[in-house]
């Protein structure tokens, strides 16, 4: 009988660059398909990230035209994205994963949370405010911090940046998006370099998910354009539960 597994991961893969395009969240699907193939947890998460980046630029791509309209966030953030991920990566590589195992359903339930409640948080903190121009002090070492744990487990980062963008005053869930996008792809770069220099990763089943994520994510970026916000928001809150609720469980 044929080995299911390679078929599961390059499906993993395929959905998790569509989810990932749209609202982050796609290692909720890679992850578990890894552990299924018969990976270890630590190799599992280093070559689900690593795969995964290889189909970043699709998304980033797509969201060119939004990127133009926050450049005054990307040089900053984009340096504590580059930090934070190389940070967080050596920390996965460095520490027991027991540590972060019991932390992460939590700090993914209250991004979710944050997310769904951002507008009438944001209503009360900027009641006649814009858009923020660029990014305040608060706004770089929130974003070091999901960097840090993006670079060490990486499910959810793209839910606690729109969450956190919500909080500061965004309004356009693409504009949203594009910044995210952007900013996942620079914190899974440093923590991929890192990942690859140590050699703990699977290569074959690194290149099955790649197979799938690079076409997922122009199709997930392609529809996210077109989803009304209220759609992006439920996706998003499903997403995060489900990430929660996975990892509660497993642990």
């Amino acid at each position: 009988m044929p080995d299911p597994f390679p078929w599961l991961v390059l499906l993993a893969g395929l959905a998790a660059g569509a989810v990932n395009a749209i609202a982050g969240g796609g290692t909720l699907l890679t992850f578990p398909a890894l552990l299924a193939a018969g990976l270890s947890p630590v190799v599992a998460n280093t070559t689900s990230t690593i795969a995964l980046w290889f189909g970043i630029p699709g998304s980033v791509w797509s969201f060119r035209h939004r990127l133009r309209e926050v450049r005054a966030w990307i040089w900053p953030m984009g340096l504590v994205s580059l930090v934070g991920g190389g940070v967080g990566a050596w920390l996965l590589l460095a520490m027991p994963e027991s540590i972060f195992e019991v932390a992460i359903p939590w700090l993914i339930l209250l991004a979710t949370g944050l997310f769904l409640f951002n507008e009438p948080l944001r209503r009360w903190a900027r009641a006649h405010a814009g858009e923020p121009e660029g990014p305040s002090p608060k706004a770089l070492a929130f974003q070091s911090v999901v960097a840090i744990y993006g670079g060490y487990f990486g499910a959810g980062i793209g839910i606690m940046m729109l969450a956190g963008l919500g909080i500061l005053g965004f309004r356009d869930v693409n504009r949203m998006n594009a910044l995210k996008n952007l900013l996942g792809a620079l914190c899974n770069t440093a923590a991929t370099i890192g990942f690859l220099v140590s050699g703990r990763y699977d290569l074959p089943h690194a290149l099955i998910l790649l197979a799938g994520a690079f076409p997922g994510y122009f199709i997930g970026a392609h529809f996210a354009q077109r989803i009304p916000a209220k759609v992006v928001r439920v996706i998003v809150a499903a997403i995060g539960i489900g990430l929660a609720a996975k990892l509660l469980f497993s642990s």
